[in-house]
């Protein structure tokens, strides 16, 4: 299925959760999506054509990027209500074709619907990736949030790398409740 977006090469959704008192909002009326993340996070510049948004937690490394643009709903193979797509018809497949195709591998789990404050759906996963540089290469996690909305995507990714799998578990441990919370926080604005 082609949806009519290039891969998220390197973009790493959704249910906004109670914001904490020490928790900062962006806002972004021209690209249209909100997150809320640590009041202590760094914002650095974003890179690539669709990244909006790169916070980091500061030393931990946990990074959260926010990706939008525009999606076309009339292009081949794109489903014809989005919203329903997201609801209903959404397959691991999916992740695979939508996410997965920026990365060298990506696996994805624990898929699972949720809602933006106004009720409208997106998609949270699981995302064990891993990414080459040359000879090197780095295996990572990231919480995934995704929504089709309109004419535009968003998709939000909360994750980090470590130098093993070992040694990126036990970075996420104490960070994933954290990076499933930021992430969660996204909103995609409505058309």
């Amino acid at each position: 299925m082609h949806i009519g977006f290039p891969p998220l090469a390197a973009a790493l959704l959704f249910c906004a959760s109670a914001a904490h008192a020490t928790d900062k909002t962006v806002h972004d009326q021209d690209n249209g999506f909100s997150l809320t993340f640590p009041e202590g996070w760094t914002i650095e510049p974003p890179s690539g054509e669709t990244m909006r948004l790169k916070v980091k937690s500061g030393d931990q490394g946990l990074t959260c990027r926010v990706s939008v643009g525009r999606y076309d709903p009339q292009a081949s193979g794109s489903p014809a209500d989005p919203k329903a797509f997201i609801e209903t018809d959404w397959s691991v497949e999916a992740w695979q074709e939508m996410v997965g195709a920026a990365f060298t591998s990506a696996v994805f789990s624990s898929d699972k619907l949720i809602r933006f404050p106004d009720g409208y759906p997106a998609r949270m996963a699981d995302m064990d990736f891993r990414i080459d540089d040359g000879n090197a290469g780095s295996p990572g996690h990231a919480k995934v949030v995704l929504s089709l909305r309109g004419t535009h995507y968003g998709l939000v990714t909360c994750g980090l790398t470590g130098d093993s799998v070992e040694q990126m578990k036990q970075k996420w441990a104490p960070l994933g409740g954290e990076a499933e919370r930021v992430a969660s926080s996204f909103v995609l604005d409505g058309p």
